[in-house]
């Protein structure tokens, strides 16, 4: 699958994606014992140039961990971090 926003590059998601956290309310207020391999895999996506739309991010946290398959500690400490910086870099902020 191939994905491009914003006049970046397209990017071909690597595939299969990994399975989904069972239960994205596990790992809420606490850091998982070790991310999860849907959080690794999105991490590297992003680190290869990736980005989500922008309607998912303003979706929440709740429907954005879910979307990714990452418990909800994943998303709010590695995930949004990590894009919002990316965004900001592409920007030329």
């Amino acid at each position: 699958m191939r994905t491009g926003t914003g006049g970046r590059p397209w990017v071909a998601l690597e595939q299969p994606k990994p399975a989904p956290v069972d239960d994205r309310y596990a790992y809420w207020l606490n850091a998982p014992p070790e991310l999860s391999a849907a959080c690794v895999y999105w991490v590297r996506q992003i680190e290869r140039g990736w980005l989500p739309n922008r309607r998912i991010s303003q979706q929440g946290y709740d429907n954005s961990a879910d979307w990714y398959g990452v418990w909800i500690w994943e998303y709010l400490h590695v995930l949004a971090p990590l894009i919002a910086a990316e965004r900001e870099r592409g920007s030329g902020a």
